[in-house]
């Protein structure tokens, strides 16, 4: 029995190396020894843009785009939002206290769900914005009054993520370690409101993923955020 029993285990290991092997010689062949050209996924495709039109301009733009393919029988209209005053993305930073093993995060009036949500600093790219991590320290600075610290890319680089299937905005998370108190901090922008919370563990941040306390975006950027600090031995 347990001859028999040690060669279920054997062959249960060798399976599994088996499987991670494969999939580390796939993704190495796809990238081409390109660490992100593997995951910037942005594929070849048949579609054509032949018009746009603004239909609604404020804070946001309305962009009525039409397009064409071999694949569609007529030109197909979509309705896509875009930022009106950035058109360098966007960033959303989780900030972590290796001491505390906590977060700090922020509660804000979200108007679209018309609720009070949990989330995480975020702002525009904007041209007084260097590269995407100085819009990153910047909007840390305003919303959470905390700079410094270490800092990390929570996706390849050279990678930005669409925020979704209908908006043009492209997102690009960070985790920032041990950033400091700001005592005089940037200002916000007059239409935030915005409460400040700290010392918000890894589970409390799962919760309220779960619970849906957090939007899609913010909640994204917290897994991913987490997923690092494991890598980084913060959290079990």
């Amino acid at each position: 029995v347990i001859i028999i029993q040690n060669d279920i285990m054997m062959k249960r290991l060798l399976l599994s190396l088996f499987i991670t092997l494969t999939w580390f010689l796939v993704d190495a062949a796809s990238s081409n020894g390109s660490p992100s050209s593997s995951r910037a996924f942005n594929r070849p495709h048949d579609y054509d843009i032949i018009n746009e039109e603004v239909l609604y301009e404020g804070w946001r733009k309305v962009i009525r785009r039409t397009v064409q393919s071999p694949k569609l029988t007529k030109h197909i209209d979509f309705d896509v939002i875009d930022q009106t005053h950035s058109t360098g993305g966007a960033v959303i930073i989780f900030a972590w206290n290796s001491t505390s093993k906590s977060a700090t995060i922020i509660r804000e009036y979200m108007p679209g769900c018309h609720r009070v949500l949990g989330g995480l600093a975020a702002g525009l790219v904007e041209e007084k914005h260097a590269t995407e991590e100085d819009a990153a320290r910047y909007e840390l600075e305003e919303e959470c009054h905390l700079a410094g610290g270490t800092w990390y890319r929570l996706i390849d680089d050279g990678v930005s993520v669409p925020m979704d299937k209908y908006v043009q905005t492209e997102i690009v998370p960070y985790l920032v370690v041990d950033p400091h108190h700001v005592p005089n901090p940037r200002p916000i922008d007059d239409e935030e409101d915005i409460e400040i919370v700290t010392d918000v563990s890894a589970e409390e941040i799962m919760q309220m993923v779960k619970k849906g306390d957090m939007n899609l975006v913010g909640a994204w950027g917290a897994l991913l955020a987490l997923v690092k600090l494991r890598e980084l031995g913060e959290i079990q």
